[in-house]
């Protein structure tokens, strides 16, 4: 078996840093970037949704 090669990026967009933990993937449909985008929106609108609550 081989093993798998983590990496971790440091995104900082204002003052929020994001730090993403990667593995290459042959059955990956998304690139780096669009999941990281991904990750940030689905993030933002959680935060959203937390701060009308409270």
């Amino acid at each position: 078996m081989g093993k798998t090669i983590h990496t971790t990026t440091e995104h900082k967009i204002g003052a929020v840093t994001y730090f993403v933990v990667s593995a290459q993937s042959e059955k990956a449909t998304e690139t780096l970037d669009k999941k990281v985008e991904k990750l940030i929106k689905k993030d933002m609108r959680e935060t959203a949704v937390k701060r009308r609550f409270c």
